[in-house]
């Protein structure tokens, strides 16, 4: 029997796993699936700016500041950064991870860069995901104006079921385990 793949994207608020209890509730584990999403800002590493020359008559290049010389001689890629990101979420998630598996999930965590609404979007096309359940934050007028909606974003975006949780600001009664 084919298991549904269920998109779980977390943010990694409090609110976001607000939707794991529901998830255990309501999508048994013998036909569910779960990826544990996150999507970071895209790295960029930290390397120094090149030096300058001192004048245009002497061939003498003197880094701008402190901080430059010390980039320059441990340069930080984004390559790094994506790296230890990863790791970070797999430590992030590794105790609602292990609660899930423990209940009869098959779990697996993926990292994506960019735009969340965007990049989630791309993953669910990619990866053919048959549900996402996720949280909103509960934005109305203004904020939802000036910081949007990522479900909201997904919600138009996409045309798999969604199950969307507005969760409570105290954290919920709910348990993962």
């Amino acid at each position: 029997m084919n298991r549904h793949k269920v998109l779980v994207p977390l943010d990694g608020s409090s609110f976001s796993r607000q939707i794991l209890p529901y998830i255990q509730e309501f999508l048994p584990p013998a036909e569910n699936e779960l990826i544990l999403l996150r999507v970071g800002e895209r790295p960029a590493g930290h390397v120094g700016r090149p030096a300058r020359l001192t004048a245009t008559e002497s061939p003498v290049a003197i880094p701008e500041s402190p901080q430059d010389v010390v980039a320059a001689a441990h340069p930080i890629y984004a390559s790094q950064e994506m790296e230890s990101a990863q790791a970070e979420f797999q430590r992030e998630v590794q105790a609602e991870r292990q609660a899930l598996e423990a209940a009869g999930y098959r779990v697996t965590c993926q990292v994506r860069f960019g735009e969340p609404g965007p990049e989630i979007v791309k993953y669910i096309e990619l990866h053919d995901v048959d549900l996402v359940a996720m949280t909103t934050h509960g934005r109305t007028g203004l904020g939802r104006l000036l910081f949007g909606s990522v479900a909201e974003y997904v919600t138009r975006h996409i045309s798999i079921p969604m199950m969307v949780l507005r969760p409570s600001p105290a954290g919920g009664s709910r348990s993962t385990g």
